[in-house]
C-alpha cells in the first residue's frame, strides 16, 4: 500500500530557512508550511536536502533570539514593546539547549571499563 502522494517538493528548503530567519521552532514552520509536525519529521529523515534546511533554519532561529535577547538586555527596542529577558532566557535554555542550558554532561569511557556519565548544574 503506498499511501497518499507526498506534498514534498525542494522548494520547502528555501521556505524553512527563511521561517528560520524569523525565529521561528520547528513545530512553527511545520504550521507555517500547512504540514503535520510528524511529516516535517519524517520529510527530514527521507530527504537529506530538507534535513540540512532545518538545520540552517534552526541555527538561524537561535541567532535570531540571540539578536532579540541582546537588544532586550542593552533596552534597544524599536518597537515600543517591553523586553521580558527572564522570558527570553527561559526559551533560549528550552529552544536550544546544546548551548544554553545550565547543566553540563560529560562522559567518560575508559578502555575495558563501564561508561561514566557526569552531570553538573541545574
Amino acid at each position: 500500500m503506498a499511501g497518499r502522494p507526498t506534498k514534498y517538493t525542494d522548494k520547502y528548503c528555501d521556505d524553512v530557512i527563511s521561517l528560520g530567519k524569523q525565529g521561528l521552532s520547528l513545530e512553527q514552520m511545520a504550521f507555517e508550511l500547512d504540514i503535520a509536525v510528524s511529516n516535517f519529521y519524517i520529510w527530514q529523515e527521507k530527504h537529506p536536502e530538507f534535513q540540512e534546511a532545518v538545520k540552517k533554519g534552526r541555527a538561524f532561529a537561535q541567532g535570531y533570539w540571540e539578536n532579540e535577547l541582546s537588544r532586550a538586555a542593552l533596552g534597544r527596542n524599536p518597537e515600543g514593546i517591553t523586553p521580558n529577558p527572564t522570558l527570553m532566557i527561559f526559551q533560549m535554555k528550552n529552544r536550544f539547549p546544546d548551548k544554553w542550558r545550565e547543566k553540563q554532561t560529560t562522559e567518560h569511557e575508559v578502555s575495558g571499563a563501564k561508561k561514566v556519565v557526569v552531570e553538573w548544574g541545574e
